[in-house]
């Protein structure tokens, strides 16, 4: 009996370092970031549209278009920072729908609903996903409002 309790208290000592190296790993897994990337853009009257001059009406659009102008066309605003995904024009034709998956803050979908504005706006991109696949982006004014997370 003396031999099995001292078992089981040096099988339970190593367990005190055991289960919290376990939780540790665990809460690192569970709260994995899924924000591959995040970049500021500076949208401007020509990232509103498209190459044949008509008015774009989504946001996800207009990313798109910004992107294009940033990487395939070289218009960029002092405002523009580069990105790790959309310099290919496969990703970039997918820009709409990761927005559709993500999602555009509720002010900017409003903004653009009226048109351009006739000013340049800053703009926030997160793009989301899981390493090597993008799966989302969400869209925030770089107000300082505070942001949705991916």
């Amino acid at each position: 009996m003396r031999l099995c309790i001292a078992a089981f208290h040096t099988a339970g000592s190593k367990l005190r370092y055991v289960v919290p190296a376990i939780a540790l790993v665990t809460a690192q897994t569970v709260s994995a970031d899924p924000n591959l990337a995040a970049y500021y853009t500076t949208i401007g009257r020509e990232d509103f549209y498209n190459s044949k001059g008509a008015p774009l009406k989504s946001v996800g659009a207009v990313i798109q278009q910004d992107r294009a102008n940033f990487h395939r066309f070289g218009r960029r605003h002092a405002g523009d920072e580069t990105d790790p995904y959309f310099s290919n024009q496969a990703m970039r034709a997918m820009i709409p729908d990761l927005v559709r998956a993500g999602g555009v803050d509720r002010y900017l979908k409003t903004l653009l609903g009226n048109g351009w504005q006739g000013y340049s706006q800053t703009w926030l991109i997160q793009v989301c996903g899981t390493p090597g696949r993008v799966t989302h982006l969400r869209i925030d004014p770089a107000d300082g409002d505070g942001y949705s997370d991916c």
